[in-house]
């Protein structure tokens, strides 16, 4: 009886592989849950990493929603260009003529006047450290609970315009995005860690939660995929042009705005797509990349339920490769002192899988073995 179970455990164990890990270049479905408009064109949206709240702002006004779109509050802001939140929406900042943090429910904990117009904000998922782009520096303060104050951990001067600005979920790395088309890469001590000159203009920058992939896209209508060490896994180019870029909690997957909405895998396929007459302009994912904020020039804000797409019964499960997908060389100023990532494309199977299916042929093989040494001392009489 033992040993017709092997068989039955060793496909088992196969099935639930490719439930928990889904193929790559799997195809999504999305469908708009809900939608309002606010009467200004929206510059910044963010929504937390569990997709419960989500913030937008116009340049005159930021506004705090929940998940079934319902509206929180709204709080009047100066010339402002961007928004974030923090993990659980306990957090949200705003940068403007003025740098403003509130608390979920609108009150205003701190605000700061800096001495040019902030372009980029970002808030660590437990919102005690911002991250602020002005001019050509990027500033970078730390909140205490209780705090009314916040404290400037470290500041750099890139020399260099700084037009967007990202942050890992515990705050040890920043990304910065210049009107020049350099990426910057800091540490959490403010230490320069390296440098990647894209070639393009006005890039912005998203880095996932866990601080391993970055990802930029520009204007140009070029997207960009790096490690956490500078080496470039992918560069794509789009028919658009490209206005925002959003990563998952993991670095999988990319959500741009460009006019509509693109996902990305992290092979670089495009995964799905969202058409529209209104001029999407921003966008931001929850970490899971299940849910989806999105701001159009026209005052409509939208968000987006995404889930694996079912295929019809023989229909391959991954795309054609995207012909505009090209891996490059790396071209950053500080060399990163591990290899090259390379993107697995296809992957069905974890490593945790192959182990477990190496020890159950292990396991057949052996028990073959003493079925074959018991045979051989068996007599006739």
């Amino acid at each position: 009886m033992r040993r017709n179970l092997i068989v039955p455990i060793f496909f088992a164990v196969i099935v639930a592989s490719g439930l928990a890990h889904p193929v790559q270049g799997q195809a999504l479905s999305g469908e708009e849950v809900w939608r309002f408009g606010v009467g200004d064109p929206i510059v910044a949206v963010a929504l937390s990493q569990d997709g419960l709240y989500g913030a937008v702002t116009t340049e005159e006004r930021v506004y705090l929603y929940d998940r079934n779109g319902t509206l929180l509050w709204s709080y009047p802001v100066s010339q402002s260009r961007s928004v974030a939140i923090s993990s659980e929406g306990e957090r949200i900042v705003t940068g403007g003529d003025h740098l403003l943090l509130f608390d979920r429910k609108g009150n205003v904990i701190w605000r700061y006047r800096p001495e040019s117009r902030i372009q980029g904000v970002a808030i660590a998922a437990d919102g005690r450290t911002i991250c602020a782009g002005a001019g050509t520096g990027l500033r970078v303060f730390s909140l205490d609970d209780g705090q009314t104050t916040a404290n400037a951990s470290w500041s750099f001067d890139t020399g260099d315009p700084v037009g967007s600005v990202s942050i890992d979920g515990d705050g040890s790395s920043a990304v910065a995005g210049s009107d020049s088309g350099n990426i910057y890469f800091f540490g959490g001590d403010g230490r320069l860690l390296w440098d990647y000159r894209t070639g393009s203009h006005g890039v912005r920058v998203a880095v996932s939660h866990d601080g391993s992939t970055v990802a930029a896209a520009s204007p140009q209508r070029v997207t960009f995929l790096l490690n956490q060490n500078g080496r470039i896994l992918w560069k794509s180019s789009t028919q658009e042009r490209i206005t925002d870029v959003s990563i998952s909690g993991d670095g999988s997957t990319l959500v741009l705005a460009s006019g509509g909405i693109s996902i990305f895998n992290r092979d670089g396929e495009i995964v799905w797509t969202y058409a529209t007459d209104e001029e999407i302009r921003c966008v931001s994912t929850s970490s899971n990349v299940t849910h989806i904020l999105a701001g159009a020039l026209d005052g409509a804000v939208s968000a987006f339920r995404v889930q694996p797409e079912v295929l019809p019964a023989g229909m391959p499960e991954t795309p054609p490769p995207d012909p505009a997908f090209t891996a490059e060389p790396s071209q950053t100023s500080a060399a990163p002192t591990q290899g090259q990532t390379t993107p697995q494309q296809g992957m069905a199977l974890s490593p945790a899988t192959l182990i477990t299916v190496g020890a159950c042929l292990a396991a057949m093989a052996w028990r073959r073995k003493k079925q074959g040494q018991g045979r051989s001392r068996v007599h006739v009489q």
